[in-house]
């Protein structure tokens, strides 16, 4: 895939992810009425559609690592010490600025409420776990996860370089394990061998690696020539026909990640409890995204999308502060659709990240370790 395309996927999955959290209420008021021609339902149809996002960052991730790395030639040891020196801190100084932030907020609001916490050591003690799962708000988990992931991939990389083909085996039937014992419905697959299973927290890396693998796997493959592609009226007819069949799988995946929710929907339990990654029909879904994108790239290297692309480097510090504005969004307009917040927040938090960017850089013409200080904890790329 050209650096346009996946720069471009990542701002729809930005998009996306404020989209699922924008549309959360509606689906507890969906629950319970099961009104299927309402506002709510449809924006359960967009919660539903958004489900790739975090599953098609982390393959990104892993991608747009594989594609940048220079590491042939370099021991081993030394490579790794470098990538954890140059990369680590782009996750963990903005994942602890925010946890800090939140934690703050969440112990000022409880003294002033008279909540449980008498002290900062008590909020302390009973907040440190929160840091090793990405819970001091909702969405930092995910820092988590490419924490964890990052410290595998010069390993990962190593292997994959010296044995492409095992490390593509080897990638697949971690995605099958992984999809048919530790996601939905895996409790039975596990019970007909007396295992039972794992209750993990959402945040270990291991529900994840699948997609950090598949994206490793695909870095390393060569570009295909778009140009031989353009000239060959043969291998554009097929590619068109793949193309076709690709978004035929697409919307059928994405109709069973629907159809899974709304059955599951009915068994009396919050949304929390089946809307989550931990689907297999997420799972297929996330892949046909991402074979569907990777079909594209061999019909246009760019595809018209060089302004979205251009929004990229605003995506990781849009996801760090979109929660938020969304709470100020639903606090000053509670009654507003859940579509027109949507809107609101990608809008007013993509402006908000530029204008932090730019600056940045204004700070950086006259101190530029202010400026770079600002840009490590906000997640400014």
């Amino acid at each position: 895939m050209t650096r346009t395309l996946t720069d471009s996927l990542k701002v729809v999955a930005a998009v996306a992810v404020v989209g699922i959290h924008a549309t959360s209420p509606s689906e507890y008021r969906f629950a319970a009425h099961h009104d299927f021609l309402s506002l709510d339902f449809l924006s359960v149809l967009v919660n539903q559609w958004a489900r790739y996002c975090v599953p098609l960052f982390i393959y990104l991730s892993a991608y747009g690592l594989t594609k940048s790395d220079k590491s042939v030639g370099i021991p081993f040891a030394t490579n790794y010490a470098q990538f954890l020196k140059k990369r680590l801190p782009t996750i963990l100084v903005p994942y602890f600025f925010f946890s800090f932030l939140s934690l703050a907020l969440q112990f000022q609001s409880q003294r002033g409420q008279g909540g449980q916490y008498h002290n900062v050591w008590e909020f302390v003690t009973q907040a440190s776990p929160k840091l090793l799962t990405g819970t001091a708000d909702y969405h930092l988990y995910f820092l988590v996860i490419l924490a964890q992931c990052y410290f595998l991939f010069p390993l990962f990389l190593a292997v994959a370089r010296n044995s492409p083909r095992a490390f593509s085996i080897i990638s697949w039937v971690a995605l099958v394990l992984v999809g048919s014992t530790l996601y939905e419905w895996g409790d039975k697959v596990l019970a007909l061998v007396g295992l039972p299973q794992p209750a993990w927290h959402a945040s270990f890396a291991v529900y994840w690696l699948p997609y950090f693998l598949l994206g490793i796997v695909h870095g390393l493959e060569k570009a295909k020539d778009a140009t031989n592609y353009a000239k060959n009226p043969g291998v554009k007819r097929r590619q068109l026909r793949n193309s076709i069949a690709m978004v035929v799988i697409l919307i059928l995946t994405c109709a069973a990640v629907v159809a899974n929710y709304a059955i599951d929907s009915y068994k009396n339990l919050p949304p929390g409890y089946y809307n989550h990654f931990g689907r297999p029909t997420v799972l297929l879904y996330t892949l046909a995204v991402v074979y569907w994108a990777r079909s594209l790239a061999v019909q246009s290297p760019s595809m018209g999308f060089d302004r979205i692309a251009s929004l990229a480097p605003l995506t990781f510090c849009v996801y760090l502060v979109h929660p938020q504005i969304l709470r100020a969004v639903e606090y000053l307009l509670p009654n507003a659709a859940t579509a027109a917040v949507w809107g609101i927040v990608v809008t007013t938090t993509f402006c908000l990240v530029w204008l932090l960017k730019k600056s940045a850089d204004r700070i950086a013409t006259k101190s530029p370790l202010i400026a770079r200080g600002m840009e490590r904890c906000l997640g400014l790329r």
